[in-house]
């Protein structure tokens, strides 16, 4: 009994080694991944860019999302608590604004205890066949704490990968149908556009 004990042991030892030599081959064991995903928007940067930055907004397109709630107006150092549900786990995260530059490009940094995200987007406009689009490409540099959880990347990014394509498509159908917001051309004496957010006109 015992010697059939060891022999199971041993196997199940040999099957263990051998699963990691083959997660490494693959790629595993890294401390980084990163994945991307890019999609085409016939919309105006300034017309996607508050899908990115705006709580209710993102629980619309990003599968998973929860509640977004923060009480800080958007800036850079700007943080956020989020729920995410992901493979039937809740996971509470801190996602902080670490860079922006509207309507062009947002930084922004997950922490979690497993794990930390960071992720770029990056909106370029050209000029589309029904008018203004916009190309929206997400970068995510991830960084995993748990050395099981590095092992296991190879499985796993993939999935990352067509979540992340998967969002920008439904991001894509929730812009497309909205409206182009066109905005005003500046008034005389004023160097900015006129309304809630810009600046008073010139004192005469």
């Amino acid at each position: 009994m015992i010697k059939w004990l060891v022999r199971i042991g041993s196997v199940v030892g040999l099957l263990l080694i051998a699963f990691v030599g083959v997660m490494v081959l693959l790629g595993g064991g890294r401390t980084q991944v990163n994945t991307q995903a890019s999609i085409e928007l016939e919309r105006s940067a300034s017309t996607i860019y508050p899908y990115l930055t705006t709580g209710p907004l993102l629980m619309k397109w990003v599968s998973g999302m929860e509640s977004f709630q923060s009480s800080e107006e958007l800036r850079v150092g700007r943080r956020a608590q989020v729920v995410m549900s992901i493979g039937g786990h809740r996971h509470e995260v801190t996602s902080e604004v670490t860079a922006m530059q509207p309507p062009s490009s947002l930084q922004i940094r997950i922490e979690h205890a497993e794990f930390t995200d960071t992720i770029d987007y990056v909106l370029t406009e050209h000029q589309g066949p029904h008018g203004t689009a916009t190309t929206l490409t997400q970068r995510a540099n991830s960084h995993y704490k748990d050395l099981m959880i590095r092992l296991l990347t190879p499985l796993f990014q993939r999935d990352v990968e067509r979540a992340m394509n998967e969002n920008l498509a439904t991001l894509k159908g929730l812009v497309e149908r909205e409206p182009e917001v066109r905005a005003p051309h500046p008034m005389p004496g004023q160097n900015g556009f006129h309304g809630c957010c810009a600046p008073a006109l010139p004192s005469q």
